[in-house]
């Protein structure tokens, strides 16, 4: 059941998948030579040069910013290209994830303006990031999920608060909320969490076409949820 929760379809993969924009000249301490050589790594589609590509800046500038969200980029990639039966405990794809991760949380870091349009796509591979991880230890013990799962939670309200406009922190709020449920014993403990999600996608702003079909997969499985738990219908005045 869990592991169908939050499963991205292509479409969804390929939203938050945006391209870092590595344009105009390097502020120190990103060297000229090394944010030229992501973007042509970036435009030919090697991934796994970016991913062992020593990226150290630390200063407050759109192009630190760019530089380590394409770092981000390239790792998801090749994390999401592992086999399906790949687990995050496997040593290839912990280290990937927590690649991916790392590179989106410093982008949103080195990122000077909080309205930079760039945010949105930090935020979509960071919340990309956090669902893989958490899909692929369906296997392990409970709490390691449920950890990984509130990570997710805490990322997406991150997202609505700072980027309201974009979609993607109301499907991953919903979708989290969804999953933790499951985690729950069936009936109406599960009640709480299907509501919020169901809350989230009411409040959603209207997707870009690419997610329509996504948001609307959450909203059925939601619906299934709130009956199959018997959770009491609220009435709105």
């Amino acid at each position: 059941m869990r592991s169908g929760v939050v499963s991205a379809g292509p479409a969804f993969v390929l939203m938050v998948l945006l391209a870092s924009v590595l344009g105009g000249c390097a502020e120190q301490p990103v060297s000229e030579t090394t944010a030229a050589e992501l973007e042509r790594m970036a435009v030919a589609g090697d991934w796994n040069s970016i991913a062992v590509t020593d990226v150290n800046c630390t200063s407050q500038t759109e192009t630190c910013a760019k530089v380590h969200a394409t770092k981000g980029d390239g790792c998801l990639r090749l994390a999401i290209q592992q086999p399906q039966s790949a687990s995050a405990q496997d040593s290839r794809m912990h280290e990937l994830l927590d690649c991916a991760e790392q590179g989106y949380r410093n982008a949103l870091a080195r990122q000077p303006s909080k309205t930079a349009p760039s945010r949105i796509s930090y935020h979509g591979g960071l919340l990309l990031t956090l669902s893989e991880r958490r899909n692929r230890l369906d296997n392990v013990r409970v709490n390691k999920q449920d950890r990984e799962n509130e990570k997710l939670l805490m990322a997406a309200q991150d997202a609505r608060r700072e980027v309201p406009d974009s979609a993607l922190g109301f499907l991953y709020g919903a979708s989290a909320h969804v999953y933790r449920a499951t985690l729950k014993p069936r009936g109406r403990d599960r009640c709480n969490d299907l509501r919020q999600a169901e809350s989230l996608l009411r409040r959603s702003p209207p997707p870009p076409e690419e997610l329509a079909a996504e948001q609307e997969r959450i909203r059925a499985l939601t619906q299934r949820q709130l009956h199959e738990n018997a959770c009491p219908r609220i009435i709105r005045r």
